[in-house]
């Protein structure tokens, strides 16, 4: 089951400022998509791996 996967992932916890914060809110907003997409797509055009299947909303999987 895919949401086994998922389960085994770590964690990560970040303090961020809160402007941040705010405008990755904002844009999930817009876009529909969650802020953990978000944040992995910013870590992939970064130049750190991301699996592919990583970056898709697992809200929308079946």
């Amino acid at each position: 089951m895919l949401t086994d996967i998922y389960d085994k992932e770590p964690t990560l916890q970040l303090f961020l400022p809160v402007a941040t914060k705010r405008e990755i809110t904002l844009r999930a907003a817009e876009s529909g998509e969650t802020i953990r997409v978000i944040v992995l797509r910013a870590l992939d055009a970064y130049g750190i791996h991301v699996p592919k299947e990583a970056l898709v909303d697992r809200r929308k999987s079946p």
